[in-house]
Parts: structure tokens; sequence; C-alpha cells
């Protein structure tokens, strides 16, 4: 099977799972007329299966959002703004959402259900969970990225399912370890979110820094 097809039967499952209470699949959402071909949303804006580099956010909005945008991601998003931002700083431009450029880069997230109660509600565990073991690690095995981001500790946590010994520490202790080499995996960079919330902690030009951390790595682990 080809990684096309092992990819498309993932969204299959993806599209018929049955969700923790609390998440609907976007399948569900007015009629499953605003979902995609994708894993998630936010991986129509950069889902190249041949990817170099993963990165893992948190989750997608909420059922509002979906709904408002008709499952589609808005390029005034703050999070999708700053993402983009320190993309373009180590030498990947994804584009906006709107007209996204080619470039060796995933965006999935560690919540693929869709929550209600508003864009910051808090993640579950067993949401986390769910998505991690059914969707998060058949996609990592699939792509065999050489590099993978978390974006906020929920997403970091969310790994940690797939990959027990990673150490559970506060998001600003993960950022004073070097990259962790995953079996197999790649390499993981955790990173403090840059939505709103993720740069009340940790500014703008503290993640810049964080992120240039990985440009050493960028096209230089062997092929796969």
């Amino acid at each position: 099977m080809t990684r096309d097809e092992k990819y498309r039967q993932l969204v299959e499952v993806r599209q018929h799972a049955i969700f923790p209470p609390g998440l609907q699949n976007p399948s569900q959402i007015e009629e499953g007329r605003f979902d995609c071909a994708q894993l998630g949303p936010w991986s129509l804006w950069q889902g190249n299966l041949e990817a170099e580099l993963l990165v893992i956010g948190q989750d997608w909005g909420d059922e509002n959002y979906f709904r408002l945008n008709e499952g589609r991601d808005t390029d005034d998003n703050i999070t999708n703004q700053n993402l983009h931002r320190l993309l373009t700083n180590i030498g990947l431009d994804p584009g906006p959402p709107s007209s996204p450029t080619e470039q060796p880069l995933f965006f999935t997230n560690a919540v693929l259900g869709i929550k209600s109660g508003g864009m910051s509600a808090d993640l579950k565990h067993d949401w986390l969970r769910h998505s991690s073991l059914n969707f998060t690690g058949p996609l990592i095995e699939i792509i065999h990225p050489r590099l993978i981001v978390t974006l906020g500790i929920s997403a970091y946590k969310a790994l940690r399912f797939i990959f027990p010994y990673l150490p559970y520490e506060p998001m600003n202790n993960l950022l004073k370890y070097p990259p962790f080499h995953l079996s197999g995996s790649g390499v993981l960079f955790p990173m403090a979110h840059c939505g709103g919330l993720g740069l009340a902690n940790r500014n703008m030009e503290e993640q810049l820094k964080d992120w240039k951390k990985i440009v050493p790595y960028l096209h230089s682990a062997k092929p796969k």
C-alpha cells in the first residue's frame, strides 16, 4: 500500500470515528458538508505527506468557528499568523491558509474532534489520548517526519501517549532541554503555543529564538 493510500485510509477512519463525549467529528457537523478529505481541517493549509517537519497544534477552534468559517481556517487567526512568522523565520514560508505554498510541512492537531464552549476551552485527557493513539501515531508512521514540533503543553502531553518515555515537565522546563530523539520517529522540539495565551507566557521574540534551534536540523537528516 502506498503512502497516499495509507493516508486516505486513515482519513476514512477519522471520518467514521466516534469521538469521546464533548467532541464532534467534523463529518457530523452540518451533515458533513464542511468536512474535508484530510485528517483535520488544519491539514488543508499544509498537508505534504513527504513532510520534513510535522507541526502538531492543540485543536482546531470550536464548533462555532467551524460553522462560521465552513470548516476552513482564516488568515487573520492569531495562531496562524504567528506560526507563519515563526516558520518563515527559519526559511519555511507556508503562505496564508487561503493561499498555501508548497513546503515540506504537514500540520495536524493533537485533538481532531471539534469541541464546543469557546476557542480556548480546556482539552480533556481522554480527548488527547483518543486522537493520539488513533490518528497522530498512525500519521507519524505514514509520514516518518524528520522533525516534529508540538505547539503548547497539551500537544506535547498528547505525544507522551505515543512516546511514554518523554519527560513530564512544565513547558518552561521543556524549552531548556535539547531536542528529543524519538525512537525511529525523528527529532522532537516542544515549543510554546504561538496563540494569544501562549504569547502571554512566552513572547514572540523568545519564541523566534526557540525556533532557531530547529535550523541546524533542517535538511540535515539522512534520507528516508
